[in-house]
């Protein structure tokens, strides 16, 4: 078991550390910390909302349980557990539809901590993890007390990751992903303004919380050296708090993704060259190595759609479905919440550049291979986009593979495959090395092929393998 460590993302708040012991989540207060959860808890607030399943669960354990502690978090009065979210995921790797769904989430926690006294001091994505395509709320030390004429100090963030990044993709077909990895305080109201044209400006919910907060930054920005610090701020009462925040409910569900978002292989289920038979045998193919590994977590690598997906989730706990065709994830998502999977989370990551370590020391936001390993991972229909349109090698892949995971399945798809002289068309065909001979020696150098099978009707073949 790997002895007590404090979680690299916490340590902003010191009355207040999460800690990881053998795979279990806690957070250890100190006394001020303590006191802030008591009368949090003692309202009703926090029960209301585990009922709801919008926050995460809790659950109080004696210190002397946990070895290590006093070592960690000195003088620390009050720990909880916190059940482990499955797979963590970030905004820069959500579909549009996993935004809205947080942003919505955080406006809901803000109508319900205002109705018993408090207010949410921080509004940010990271605060947000999926189970599945459902949002819950992470961090309980965001709710404080609410002192009575106070502004919501937390919207200008709420505005930046949430609201803005919305904007940005529903209103000019731009994708925030991009943005919000490489600036992870989100997209500033001045920076949205220049990008936005004069009739969008205009747009209600766009003007008082874009233009109009820009034009605003700047001026107090230009007028603060000669304001005193002890000048008082205007009151805001409640019920304008209230407002504000139906305001921005009204205005992000008003949004949706732009017909120019949609991805280039978001077709690619429907209009492949697999024919009745095939489909058949590569389904059973997959559910059969499924059934028999029997895994907890799944990644489906390039899952386009989510056919196989869809297969794994009735084989495994958890599912990660993961593309670099932002439409297709979207479609995915979409078809999750219709067919009613769970347990199968969506996320937008390119696997020749994936998410790497960020925040502070490159540990605060984990990257794509530190967070957790699966014991099974689908690469259906995958490697010749890696290995063509991306230039990696066959070697270079299979060798990364082995370091993510142990067992899965695979196809090989050659160049005689309709899909791979698509991908050479308007190239020069420089891959000496793309062959059945090759893929299969660099296999077995990582893997034991446990069975493998020809796609009827093409030259496709499927491998499931496991330890060497």
């Amino acid at each position: 078991m790997t002895g007590l460590a404090p979680d690299p993302a916490s340590f902003r708040d010191p009355d207040a550390r999460v800690l990881t012991l053998g795979g279990r989540i806690f957070r250890a207060f100190s006394e001020q910390g303590a006191k802030r959860y008591e009368a949090l808890q003692s309202s009703g607030l926090l029960d209301t909302l585990v009922s709801r399943a919008q926050i995460v669960a809790m659950d109080p354990i004696s210190s002397s349980e946990i070895p290590g502690l006093e070592d960690l978090v000195p003088g620390s009065r009050l720990v909880l557990e916190h059940p482990r979210i499955p797979f963590l995921s970030y905004c820069y790797e959500w579909p549009f539809e996993m935004l809205r769904a947080a942003a919505l989430l955080q406006l809901d926690l803000m109508d319900a901590a205002l109705e018993k006294g408090f207010v949410l001091k921080d509004a940010k994505p990271y605060n947000v993890q999926f189970v599945g395509h459902r949002p819950v709320h992470i961090d309980i030390t965001s709710f404080e007390p609410r002192e009575e004429g106070s502004a919501w100090t937390a919207y200008t963030q709420f505005c930046r990751t949430f609201l803005n990044p919305l904007l940005l993709e529903s209103l000019t077909g731009t994708p925030y992903q991009p943005w919000l990895r490489s600036c992870l305080d989100g997209i500033a109201a001045e920076e949205l303004a220049r990008l936005l044209p004069l009739r969008k400006k205009l747009r209600r919910g766009v003007f008082g919380n874009v233009v109009l907060q820009a034009w605003l930054n700047t001026k107090f920005a230009r007028l603060a050296s000669d304001m005193s610090d002890k000048t008082p701020a205007a009151e805001v009462g409640k019920p304008q708090i209230l407002k504000l925040v139906s305001g921005l409910r009204t205005t992000i569900e008003g949004l949706a993704v732009r017909d120019s978002a949609d991805g280039t292989w978001v077709n690619y289920e429907k209009e492949n060259t697999y024919d009745a038979a095939a489909e058949s045998f590569k389904d059973d193919f997959v559910e059969r190595a499924l059934a028999q590994a029997a895994p907890s977590m799944v990644w489906d690598l390039g899952c386009n759609t989510g056919r196989y997906s869809l297969i794994a989730s009735r084989h495994s706990d958890h599912v990660v479905a993961l593309d670099g065709d932002i439409g297709a994830v979207g479609a995915l998502l979409d078809r999750v919440k219709r067919e009613g999977s769970d347990n199968i989370l969506c996320l937008f990551v390119d696997l020749l550049n994936p998410s790497p370590g960020q925040g502070w020391d490159g540990q605060e936001l984990k990257g794509l291979t530190q967070r957790t390993r699966p014991d099974f991972c689908l690469c259906l229909a995958l490697i010749h986009h890696l290995a063509i349109s991306g230039n990696l090698p066959l070697s270079r892949f299979l060798s990364w593979l082995a370091g993510v995971t142990s067992e899965g399945v695979i196809e090989f798809v050659p160049k005689a495959d309709p899909m791979v002289k698509r991908l050479l068309r308007w190239r020069e065909d420089v891959f000496d090395d793309y062959r059945k001979e090759t893929f299969e020696a660099e296999l077995e150098k990582h893997f034991r092929i446990i069975e493998q099978g020809e796609v009827p009707g093409s030259e496709r073949t499927l491998y499931a393998f496991g330890p060497a």
